[in-house]
């Protein structure tokens, strides 16, 4: 699995960026190439350290082989990166987005750019990073929802423990059918741990993203995903504590699986949508 892990992200990292007549190309290892028409740049800015910008990844690779994908930042929004190195970054606002490169020579590059451009369309703008009074954050009352839903789920869990057996199901074949089996102790710590972790991830994250973002959807987005994994642990303690009280689950298995991917997908492609719309 692991190895597997390092081969992707070599074979997705940028390899090369060149000029190919009026177009800007970024070269991967292996898949499509980026392709950018030079007359579709408005403008440009050098940026010596991509790290000392307010930045969070969202949806990339954060250092092995490289820094690419989507990332956002407070200076110049969200960034579709595709690094090599940290650097010498040229962030370039296009039609279709903004991009970030790591050419070698890059004051080579940024001269071969600039008359490129100006050739084409007679002028091109340098990028003004946005000011911190000018950004709108996300209100960090958001963090009551997973707040509310970690403290209702542990009364739940403490509420629920006396009424188990001492010698508990804990685990399930895909037919709902128990195959594991441990002391009642584990309700307590499968249950509070996990949403004790969720919470707090979610709130590090919220905090996190909320300072390297323009927009507030985003964070907000991160929330209510973390929520519904939450809810989610919630769900599978009053599942457990069902099944071993009354002799059936909640939702019959296979459907309650289901569901539960359905709605990850779901959540996922929003995520995934948000942040291509921000870009």
């Amino acid at each position: 699995m692991m190895l597997s892990i390092i081969l992707v992200s070599y074979l997705l990292s940028p390899s090369k960026y060149y000029f190919l007549g009026s177009k800007l190309v970024i070269k991967k290892v292996i898949g499509k190439k980026i392709i950018i028409p030079l007359e579709e740049i408005h403008g440009y800015v050098v940026v010596p350290d991509f790290a000392k910008l307010r930045v969070a990844r969202t949806l990339g690779n954060g250092g092995l082989f490289g820094y690419y994908g989507m990332f956002s930042t407070a200076e110049y929004g969200t960034i579709n990166c595709q690094l090599r190195s940290l650097k010498e970054i040229i962030i370039i606002k296009t039609a279709r987005g903004t991009f970030a490169i790591s050419p070698v020579d890059r004051q080579k590059f940024e001269e071969y750019l600039v008359n490129s451009v100006r050739g084409l369309k007679g002028t091109i703008e340098t990028l003004v990073p946005s000011m911190p009074h000018t950004i709108e954050y996300a209100n960090p009352w958001i963090l009551i929802l997973p707040a509310a839903i970690f403290i209702c789920t542990a009364v739940m869990i403490l509420l629920l423990y006396p009424g188990l057996p001492e010698r508990m199901a804990v685990h399930f074949d895909m037919h709902g059918t128990p195959d594991g089996w441990a002391s009642r102790r584990s309700f307590i710590i499968s249950g509070l741990i996990p949403a004790s972790v969720l919470f707090a991830i979610s709130s590090i994250i919220f905090l996190f993203v909320r300072r390297a973002t323009r927009k507030p959807a985003l964070p907000y987005l991160i929330v209510l995903i973390f929520a519904f994994f939450q809810l989610f642990i919630a769900y599978v303690s009053l599942d457990t504590y069902w099944i071993n009280t009354r002799d059936v689950h909640l939702v019959p298995f296979p459907y309650n699986i289901i569901g539960y991917v359905l709605i990850i997908a779901v959540l996922m492609y929003v995520y995934y949508r948000k942040i291509k719309v921000s870009s």
